[in-house]
């Protein structure tokens, strides 16, 4: 297919007219809405048990979660535009907003533990500034370091070599931020190699589907009823009384996640999640 065949149509649309007649592009792309949807269920799921307590502050986590949301619909729009490097640009952000919300759950979570005062202390102050608008100097290396030494995690971080897994998506996602190389600019579908757009795609489908199940799986560690079915809460309102142990049933739609993603990391992350938390994951 030539560009000759989309004449008077500007780049941009040309892209989304290619991309729009090939099924395999639309089936990538429609597993990546798949994450969206997970997120926007996510984002209910934490409705009535996500406010933060900080200094004299109190926010909801929910502020950040419908961001990222946003941020995983614009990653779609670029790539349903063919404009890669923009959505690799934006999936930094999208993971950055991830583990700045888990950096969050871990403060709540640690901020009374006496052995880990010091380092609450530090994340309050951060967060602090971030609820005024002046934190200016947070990278992420800290963001994932700081979450990565909290008793809850730091085995499980080790465990499955998650730094090596952080540098290299680091070191991917700043090549498109920073444009270092004539390969990481937008350009128009045709000018790609053979089978190299649907690669690239390929890519950031399983760099964003690793990235939100790595989130998932240390939230879960970090705070296991984040992912608890409604059904506890759902027969309390109700005036019934709760089957037993069901507050400790996961949310289906977390289970299928899991499931279908948790090997990204590795096989035996369900079983870990088993026995190092109280929740019933199937």
């Amino acid at each position: 297919m030539e560009k000759s065949q989309f004449k008077n149509l500007s780049l941009r649309e040309t892209n989304q007219q290619w991309i729009e007649r090939n099924s395999e592009y639309k089936i990538i792309i429609k597993r990546m809405k798949e994450i969206e949807t997970f997120i926007d269920e996510f984002d209910f799921t934490i409705f009535g048990s996500n406010l933060v307590f900080c200094k004299k502050h109190v926010f909801s986590i929910r502020t950040i979660s419908n961001a990222i949301e946003l941020t995983a619909g614009s990653i779609i729009s670029c790539c349903e535009a063919g404009c890669l490097a923009d959505s690799f640009t934006l999936l930094r952000k999208y993971r950055d907003d991830l583990f700045f919300l888990l950096y969050i759950v871990v403060y709540e979570t640690n901020k009374h533990q006496e052995e880990q005062t010091k380092m609450a202390e530090t994340m309050e102050n951060n967060i602090d500034r971030w609820i005024n608008d002046n934190l200016c100097d947070l990278p992420i290396g800290k963001v994932l370091k700081a979450t990565g030494q909290s008793l809850q995690v730091a085995d499980a971080v080790k465990k499955y070599n998650m730094q090596d897994y952080f540098d290299t998506i680091e070191h991917k996602l700043n090549d498109y931020v920073h444009s270092n190389g004539i390969s990481y600019y937008n350009q128009g579908i045709y000018a790609y190699r053979d089978n190299e757009f649907k690669e690239l795609l390929d890519s950031l489908l399983n760099d964003m589907r690793l990235i939100t199940v790595t989130f998932m799986f240390l939230l879960t560690l970090c705070s296991p009823l984040s992912i608890m079915s409604s059904d506890y809460i759902d027969y309390l309102e109700c005036n019934m009384t709760p089957p037993e142990g069901s507050q400790y049933w996961v949310a289906p739609y977390i289970t299928e996640f899991f499931q279908k993603n948790l090997d990204l990391i590795d096989k035996s992350c369900i079983n870990y999640l088993r026995e190092n938390t109280s929740m019933q994951i199937g």
